[in-house]
């Protein structure tokens, strides 16, 4: 049966591409791994590869032109065998596809039961994909199957075990039924997106076709390539949709989002039954919830953080609390100044403040809690500093997505832990209500467990802040590159004693070094040196963190 090749997500900001030039034409067998045509992204050219065996049988979106990250450029099928029923097997303008979007549920012709290749899947169900557990993961390896073929499974359960680019994780199932043919045995690797596993409907009898879902059609679609054909039968991939639909849920009303999705939206005050899901099956996941609150789907605060009158102490709020950012388009002047910061250094436009800090008063509170048994590192006070300083600095508690910026109702700090095949950093949330002691539990933790590579995408996504510190390895001083979409990081050096002058005296001081990167598309100088004062001053008296 017809499986549709997707547009993949080739960078972690890409939301469209654009098909430079086809590799193969219709008719050409393709194998796994093949590299089938070449996309103009956000970021650079690449190729994009097939996932399985079979014959080009269409082409969906020609040369030139752009699709939505998710939806069919072209379907692979048996020799011979037509896309859709009735539909020619050469290139066909999509318009002529529309109305067969519009009853999906309908099958007036079956497509020709010639034999698909063994390794499309065609009649085992539904596939199951390998998911994108991080930014920059592109394949990920089955460490183990916590499920064995035969096995019932339940939405939300988890079947297996995934190490990716950053940590090992688990994958979950997004419905009811048996666990049919696994196709990536423990131990080898799949690409994002590629089936690694077939799933068959609870109710559904093994071998037979999962049952299509019920997708509406757009009322007006912008673009012919971006429209979601009706699902090919056999069920094996559902196309992923960017266009408006009904709000993802299964039989029985269920709700489909993932753990980290509905997290998200609870702690927001985000209605996720409102959201349209663009995951496996219409599931919700952490981007729709993302693109939700971009467009202010969310509960509007009692007062937006523009309202608040200039000079008004920040509001403090309780512990367990978590008001949703606030998107906030840019101005003409703050677009202006990203474009001309762009042009200077491409990417993120930094700019670099140094300052240095006396730290005889923080090195004593360590020494203080030593003294009482109580493990409390250098870094914990920088973190903590750090945090209170951000929330006493609202303009640098910021990020940039797309034309909006994001201001953030509370303070998450990251720490940057280096890793055997890299750096991650840890996010410690809600960092200026923790008390030190607090801090410095939950990152020893996480940088135990980020070594193990244990540690779950929502502990390292995010964050308002990172703070690096390479002191430890006896740096002086260095500079640090953010961490998108982050719009600041620090780069703090070892605490040492150097000579200062003080009341006109030479004397002999524990100094420290800490330099800010900032993004100056979001942050201007002025901004991170008003930060940069007041966590000199949080440090050099550490007794206001109490305060």
């Amino acid at each position: 049966m017809a499986t549709p090749i997707q547009m993949p997500s080739l960078s972690p900001t890409m939301k469209e591409g654009k098909i430079v030039k086809w590799l193969k034409k219709v008719g050409d067998k393709i194998s796994s791994g093949d590299a089938i045509a070449e996309v103009e992204t956000d970021k650079s050219n690449l190729e994009v590869e097939a996932f399985d065996d079979g014959y080009l049988i269409e082409i969906a979106v020609p040369e030139g032109e752009v699709a939505t990250v998710g939806s069919p450029i072209g379907f692979l099928g048996a020799k011979g065998e037509k896309a859709t029923g009735g539909a020619p097997s050469a290139p066909a303008p999509q318009k002529a596809e529309a109305p067969k979007a519009a009853a999906p549920a309908a099958a007036p012709k079956p497509p020709e039961q010639a034999p698909a290749p063994a390794a499309s899947g065609a009649g085992e169900g539904i596939a199951i994909l390998m998911p994108s557990l991080s930014p920059t993961m592109t394949e990920g390896k089955i460490v183990k199957w916590l499920k064995k073929e035969g096995d019932k499974v339940s939405s939300g359960d988890a079947i297996a075990e995934v190490e990716t680019d950053k940590s090992n994780l688990e994958v979950e199932a997004y419905d009811d039924g048996t666990l049919g043919r696994i196709t990536v045995q423990a131990g080898d690797m799949a690409k994002v997106g590629a089936p690694i596993a077939f799933l068959t409907p609870k109710g559904a009898k093994a071998g037979t076709s999962a049952p299509a879902a019920a997708p509406q059609a757009p009322a007006a679609p912008k673009a012919p390539a971006a429209a979601a054909p009706s699902a090919p039968a056999g069920g094996q991939v559902v196309p992923l949709r960017r266009e408006p639909q009904a709000p993802a849920s299964g039989a029985g009303g269920r709700l489909r989002a993932s753990p980290l999705a509905k997290r998200m939206a609870q702690e927001r005050g985000l209605d996720i039954s409102q959201v349209r899901g663009t995951g496996p099956l219409g599931r919700v996941v952490k981007r729709d919830v993302e693109q939700a609150l971009g467009q202010g789907l969310a509960k509007a605060p009692a007062q937006a953080p523009a309202a608040k009158k200039a000079g008004a102490p920040p509001e403090v709020r309780a512990f367990g609390t978590r008001p949703e950012p606030q998107a906030v388009p840019m101005s003409s002047m703050r677009k202006v100044i990203g474009q001309r910061m762009s042009e200077v250094k491409p990417g993120v436009p930094h700019f670099y403040l140094t300052v240095e800090v006396e730290m005889d008063a923080a090195v004593k509170i360590r020494e203080e809690a030593k003294a009482l048994d109580l493990k409390v590192s250098v870094n914990d006070i920088i973190v903590k500093a750090a945090a209170i300083a951000l929330r006493r600095s609202p303009k640098m508690n910021v990020s940039l997505q797309g034309d909006q910026v994001l201001h953030y109702g509370t303070v998450d700090v990251g720490i940057a832990v280096a890793i055997e095949d890299g750096l991650i950093t840890p996010i410690i949330r809600d960092a200026d209500l923790k008390g030190l002691q607090a801090i410095s539990a939950e990152s020893r933790d996480m940088a135990e467990r980020a070594r193990k590579r244990a540690l779950k995408p929502a502990e390292y996504n995010g964050g308002s802040l990172t703070v690096s510190n390479l002191g430890m390895y006896g740096i002086d001083q260095f500079i640090a590159v953010i961490n998108p979409p982050q719009s600041a990081i620090i780069a703090v050096g070892a605490v040492a004693e150097k000579a200062v002058v003080r009341d006109g005296q030479l004397a002999v001081r524990k100094m420290m070094t800490v330099t800010l990167s900032g993004d100056h598309r979001v942050i201007d100088g002025a901004t991170g040196a008003e930060y940069l004062r007041e966590l000199k001053g949080l440090l050099e008296h550490p007794s206001r963190l109490l305060f």
